[in-house]
């Protein structure tokens, strides 16, 4: 949100700054080289409205993949949660599994807007799997579910790497640098002609300065799948701690180990 408040207030003082300039000094508007200019502009706004539109596209498709990789891991996890529950010697980690879903929407999310992630559920998670590596169940049913837990505690490894590797993504500075420099030139070039404003012209610098200004600033606030609008959410890791509670009605933690 900072970057699109600099942006409007940026884009509004350049808009009050030039009709100011040219109230005192433009002259009327005589067409000469309007030609030539109109051509320049349309050809910024074309380059500006295709990069626009690709940068749209590759936010849109971060999104998407950092959703998938987040419900990846989440059922990942509800999937191990019914590998151990039905081992009697595997209740305590249940309990890690819970611990480390509920750590990863509480500390992870906060920082992921920022490209980082907590050392914490890191931990936990290692924890997880020298738990299950160490569980000892008896007979071949045991064995053979533990073998299905080790098998979804390394995809759930794998999926909070992808989860990383997408807090640390967004949008390369190429496209912003791009649309930057096409929209100051959409927004500018009209100027060049030095006429004085008038009611139809000035509603037309408006018209240019709020497309750009409302483009670059809705392409700032989803360029990044964990910030800003439609940012991915933990929601389905609370959907997972519900998951937990209907597998412990159906496989109760014995009282023992408690």
């Amino acid at each position: 949100m900072g970057w699109v408040t600099v942006l409007v207030v940026a884009a509004v003082a350049i808009l009050l700054i030039a009709l100011l300039v040219l109230r005192r000094r433009g002259k009327t508007d005589d067409g000469s080289g309007a030609a030539s200019v109109d051509f320049a502009a349309n050809l910024a706004l074309a380059v500006y409205l295709l990069v626009l539109a690709y940068a749209a596209v590759l936010c849109r498709d971060a999104l998407a993949t950092s959703q998938t990789d987040v419900q990846a891991e989440a059922e990942t996890l509800t999937e191990m949660y019914w590998s151990v529950a039905p081992i009697p010697e595997a209740a305590p980690i249940r309990t890690q599994i819970r611990q480390y879903s509920a750590q990863s929407a509480e500390l992870d999310w906060p920082l992921m807007a920022k490209g980082e992630m907590s050392p914490i559920p890191t931990k936990m998670l290692k924890d997880l799997r020298a738990a299950t590596i160490q569980l000892r169940p008896v007979g071949e049913q045991g064995k053979s579910l533990q073998q299905d837990a080790l098998t979804h505690v390394s995809e759930v490894a794998h999926a909070r790497s992808l989860r990383a590797d997408d807090a640390g993504s967004g949008l390369e500075a190429i496209f912003v640098i791009s649309m930057l420099i096409s929209g100051l030139l959409v927004i500018a070039l009209p100027w060049t002609l030095g006429a004085r404003p008038t009611l139809p012209s000035i509603i037309g610098d408006v018209v240019r300065v709020a497309v750009v200004v409302i483009g670059i600033g809705f392409i700032m606030l989803i360029s990044h799948p964990f910030s800003g609008l439609s940012a991915v959410g933990p929601d389905a890791f609370t959907t997972a701690q519900q998951q937990y509670d209907q597998i412990d009605y159906r496989f109760p933690v014995p009282p023992t180990a408690e």
